[in-house]
This record gives structure tokens, C-alpha cells and sequence, in this order.
């Protein structure tokens, strides 16, 4: 072989390998990156952004139905807002059974609900189906209606002695908003 083939094949085999790898090299690269990611788990659920405290309980309607009074915290820097029942599920806590029970259908609970960053809303929880089965009064003053209130605390106690609260989750914003039994530890 000729002195100047021998440095033409080394340098057309270096040539070629280099290409070689950096075809090999950059497939890879471009092959890693374009792959799909692997599904993320969903974020825990927040149960501390959205705080409930309950207030009071008292009936509404011709059907005198009994409806739950809360208040709720925001204690997040966003502003929290559910436009409709969408995602939202609102369950009764059951004491005896220790499970929860989803409401049917979204009677429950009025949307839009709209709670300010570090801001303190009304709620309201109408158990439509549940009713107290006296009427209060027409012209009534403060005192008459804390007296109501108590006698409607005191027939929840009895007649839903189960209940032992509310859950509502929000599988959007991954919140949990636990509301509590105050009625049990009202007064009587």
C-alpha cells in the first residue's frame, strides 16, 4: 500500500467513528428528553389551608329544613374559589360507623363559594330532607331566637345523634375542609 492511503484510511475510520458516536451520542440525548415522565403522585391533601368553626345551628324554608352555620378561615395567600359542585364532595361523619357519607347530588352546599386570602366567610350547610318539626315564630327577639337555636342544637343532638360533623374535599385544589360538631358541645 502506498505511503499516503495508509493515512487517508486512518483518517476516513476516525472520521467516520467520530461521527458515528456523535450520531449514537446525540439520538440518546434527543431519545432521553423526548421520553414521556412518569406520572407524578397527587399532591396530600390540605386540610389546614381551609379551617371551618361552627356557629350555629337554625331551620329555613316552608319545609323548615335544618341548615349549619360555619365560619371559614382562608389561612393561605390565594384567594380560594369554587365556581360550582364540580370536584367538590360533601359527606356527613358518621360516629357510629366511623366512615364518612357522601351527599347526593350538590343540595348540600351554595356556589359559588368564595373565601379571601386570610379572609373569614359564612357557610352554610343545608340538610334538605331534615326538618325541625316546629316553626319559630314570627316577630321574635334575640332571646327567643337563642332559645330556638338551642332547642334545634338539642334535636339535632338527639334525633342525628350519628352525625358527628362534616367533610368537604375539593379534589381541584387538593383542600379538605373539616367541619366540626359543634352542636354536640353546645350548651343544653
Amino acid at each position: 500500500m502506498s505511503e499516503w492511503k495508509k493515512p487517508l484510511f486512518i483518517g476516513v475510520g476516525w472520521g467516520l467513528g467520530t461521527a458515528l458516536g456523535l450520531v449514537i451520542l446525540v439520538g440518546g440525548f434527543l431519545w432521553y428528553e423526548g421520553r414521556p415522565e412518569p406520572p407524578k403522585p397527587p399532591k396530600a391533601w390540605n386540610s389546614a389551608a381551609i379551617k371551618a368553626q361552627y356557629d350555629n345551628v337554625d331551620t329555613e324554608g316552608d319545609k323548615n329544613n335544618i341548615v349549619f352555620y360555619y365560619t371559614l378561615e382562608n389561612t393561605t395567600d390565594f384567594d380560594y374559589h369554587a365556581e360550582d359542585g364540580r370536584n367538590i364532595l360533601l359527606s356527613g361523619k358518621l360516629h357510629r360507623q366511623n366512615n364518612l357519607t357522601p351527599f347526593s347530588g350538590k343540595e348540600g352546599i351554595e356556589y359559588p363559594i368564595f373565601v379571601p386570602a386570610k379572609k373569614r366567610m359564612l357557610f352554610r350547610i343545608h340538610l334538605i330532607g331534615y326538618s325541625y318539626p316546629i316553626k319559630q315564630k314570627q316577630n321574635f327577639d334575640d332571646e327567643e331566637r337563642k332559645r330556638y337555636r338551642a332547642a334545634v342544637e338539642k334535636y339535632v343532638n338527639e334525633g342525628l345523634s350519628n352525625l358527628d360533623g362534616f367533610d368537604l374535599v375539593d379534589e381541584t385544589n387538593r383542600y379538605e375542609i373539616i367541619f366540626p360538631a359543634g352542636w354536640k358541645k353546645a350548651k343544653q
